[in-house]
């Protein structure tokens, strides 16, 4: 008799899935892309890299050669006015050095009114439009500025890439002597007096040439960071319930030490930690140590007595847990190109972020700078030259009708268009970015899903010489609908939460409403909570998508039904998973920071460097983006296991007609056998 038994759907078994969704992506897409080329075509965004005047000058070429550096008249307006765009709506100019002291306008004011100073004096500490000299002008400062000749206020700047930026950020690492970084002094002279630099862009220079010097040292580590993910994959593997079982001792132990060190201070009244801690001591300033060790004391006991209990009463699941991490294991090394799926979506992900930047770019620096002439308090529209000295920058970016003479109509509307929506477009490329990434993530999961669940169903023995591809092949042709589905829900909470942020800070800055807040912010905290919760809904909706070709909604709803029957198992699941993983990134991470570590020192290579902390944190967050990179494959083929078990155990019975896929150690630990088939 022929099975009946639930199985990995095949290629020409399938059907297109949420078709309507996969042609609003698609129309989305459309809409997207024609508005990026508008974007593209009529934006400047090297405005935005070169130090330029609001003019279009270019500081230090041609007539501004004796002026390279790029001043704000106020560089506030940077981080409040900015909105959502990466312009900054100032007036900027091209200076031959950038001001090495603080002046303000209304101080200026005062003392020139005052007579303290003279009126020369005062107004040399002003910087004014080009050709424009404050000192032969009639009018007060304060009229000046209101004019927007001259800059409100100068402080203390460094030149960075070009532009005067505020000492208070460039100096990070001035050291106390301010000593200029010289070639011809050694390493060994630089390490002794702690080489002081002056410029934020001299200490990339300096991490630079660290980085340069060790580049075989890196590229080695990085390659050992693999090296040792794989091993420690490969040891779950072989020693799976050894593990698992030392994890949870370890977490047990700690628990308890912790729990005992708190009780016995607390009736001993010594406490080590305030004799040799400072820190601790400026903590018991504020908070008693003893009422944190109260505090902390009962925490760690509740949690040690509460896994304890959890391990004597929930040891089948946990039992489960185990078989599902071992199997889990075996299906990566049985498809160790899945290992590098993940880093080729961060790749195409990186991507999308700088073709996201790149539009936003183009999107804010669409039109030309706008200058009015102000005469009797009206503005006139004018063309700015640069000896003008009544014709006043107004606005970043936009048009009126001396900008746009002598454009073509079509021209012209696409300006107008795109300047008139810019916010709302700014505002559609974030959600452009939300949607795309996580439609991106999204398809990540439920190729890995294709692969693991095709695993579980062909009982370990996958008859697919290419699974991956297989995987992303059945995936492109039939249920690029039923991703655009789950993302776009996601995409759109996220997008309302990333609204409401905004509104609140908006109108916090205007005026403070506690109730209002409080409501906001349990508001955005349920968004949150129900978008993590439909994160995890999907991802396990992506496995019966993958593996039986369900549209999105009948997965999502058998998923929720799995997920509500079986809420302790994946609790414990979930969670032991996530402790294993945990550990493994913390060994993984200090082994290889350890060993670059004692191999620069051995090679001589660590005395040669400058700032010898650099490459040690780079290594330690390359191997943490590595170790979680290939972790996160791991634990999508323990969740995409554990879904298949599931709906075996649901959808099967152990008849001749509907025998269970799952294997001999699973079949009794549920309890359950299929029947064989007499010949």
């Amino acid at each position: 008799m022929t099975s009946q038994s639930t199985h990995f759907v095949s290629y020409k078994q399938r059907h297109c899935t949420d078709i309507f969704c996969l042609i609003l992506f698609i129309i989305f897409i459309i809409i997207y892309g024609f508005i990026s080329l508008l974007a593209i075509t009529q934006g400047n965004p090297r405005s935005l890299i070169q130090p330029s005047d609001s003019l279009g000058n270019i500081c230090g070429q041609n007539e501004f050669d004796s002026k390279p550096y790029q001043l704000y008249f106020d560089i506030s307006k940077c981080l409040t006015d900015g909105g959502l765009g990466f312009v900054c709506p100032t007036t900027k100019l091209c200076v031959n050095s950038c001001p090495k002291q603080y002046s303000h306008y209304q101080s200026l004011q005062t003392i020139e009114k005052a007579g303290y100073l003279s009126k020369n004096y005062t107004r040399q500490q002003l910087i004014c439009m080009y050709g424009f000299n404050p000192i032969n002008d009639n009018r007060t400062i304060i009229e000046l500025v209101n004019n927007g000749l001259c800059a409100p206020y100068t402080i203390e700047s460094e030149p960075f890439l070009g532009r005067c930026l505020p000492s208070i950020f460039i100096n990070l690492f001035d050291y106390e002597q301010h000593q200029t970084l010289q070639t011809n002094i050694s390493i060994e002279q630089i390490n002794t007096n702690m080489f002081g630099i002056n410029s934020i862009s001299d200490v990339g220079r300096v991490i630079l040439a660290d980085l340069d010097r060790i580049k075989e040292s890196l590229a080695l580590f990085i390659l050992v960071a693999c090296i040792l993910t794989l091993l420690y994959m490969f040891a779950v593997k072989q020693f799976t319930r050894i593990i698992v079982i030392l994890t949870i001792i370890l977490f047990l132990v700690i628990l308890f030490l912790c729990s005992l060190f708190c009780w016995y201070t607390i009736y001993t009244g010594r406490d080590l930690v305030y004799e040799y801690s400072t820190v601790a001591r400026i903590v018991n300033d504020f908070i008693k140590l003893r009422t944190i060790y109260k505090v902390f004391g009962c925490i760690t006991t509740f949690l040690f007595f509460l896994s304890l209990f959890i391990i004597c009463t929930l040891f089948d699941r946990i039992r489960l847990s185990i078989i599902l991490i071992d199997q889990g294991t075996r299906a990566v090394f049985s498809v160790l190109s899945t290992i590098i799926w993940s880093p080729l979506i961060i790749i195409i992900y990186f991507l999308l972020i700088l073709c996201i930047i790149y539009i936003e770019m183009c999107l804010s620096t669409v039109g030309k700078p706008i200058f009015r002439l102000i005469d009797n308090n009206q503005t006139i529209p004018c063309l700015p030259n640069i000896n003008s000295t009544e014709c006043v920058f107004q606005q970043e970016y936009g048009y009126d009708s001396l900008v746009l003479n002598g454009t073509d109509p079509i021209t012209r509307n696409i300006i107008e268009y795109l300047v008139d929506n810019k916010t709302y477009l700014k505002w559609f490329n974030i959600f452009a970015f939300i949607w795309l990434s996580t439609f991106l993530f999204a398809f990540e999961e439920i190729v890995l899903a294709g692969v693991f669940s095709n695993y579980y169903w062909s009982k370990e023995h996958l008859t697919i010489s290419c699974p991956l591809i297989y995987s992303i092949c059945i995936i492109i042709r039939y249920h690029l609908g039923s991703i655009a589905f789950g993302s776009l829900l996601i995409s759109t909470l996220r997008f309302i939460r990333i609204i409401l942020d905004y509104i609140s800070q908006k109108c916090s800055n205007i005026h403070r409403n506690i109730i209002i807040e409080f409501i906001s912010k349990c508001f955005s905290c349920f968004l949150w909570l129900f978008e993590k919760f439909l994160k995890f809904l999907n991802k396990n909706s992506y496995v019966l998508i993958a593996s039986h070709g369900y549209s999105f909604c009948k997965a999502t709803r058998k998923a929720f039904f799995y997920i509500i029957n079986n809420c302790l198992r994946f609790a414990i699941l979930i969670h032991l998973t996530e402790c294993i993983l945990f550990c493994g990134i913390i060994i993984i991470c200090t082994c290889n920071t350890y060993l670059f570590y004692q191999y620069l020192q051995w090679t001589d290579e660590y005395d040669q460097l400058i700032l010898r902390w650099i490459p040690i944190v780079i290594i330690l967050l390359i191997t943490y983006l590595i170790t979680s990179l290939f972790f996160s494959v791991y634990d999508m083929a323990i969740k995409t296991l554990f879904i298949c078990f599931l709906q075996d155990l649901d959808e099967n019975d152990g008849s001749i007609q509907r025998p269970y896929v799952m294997n001999n150690e699973l079949l009794c630990l549920v309890h359950k056998t299929n029947i064989v088939e007499k010949k």
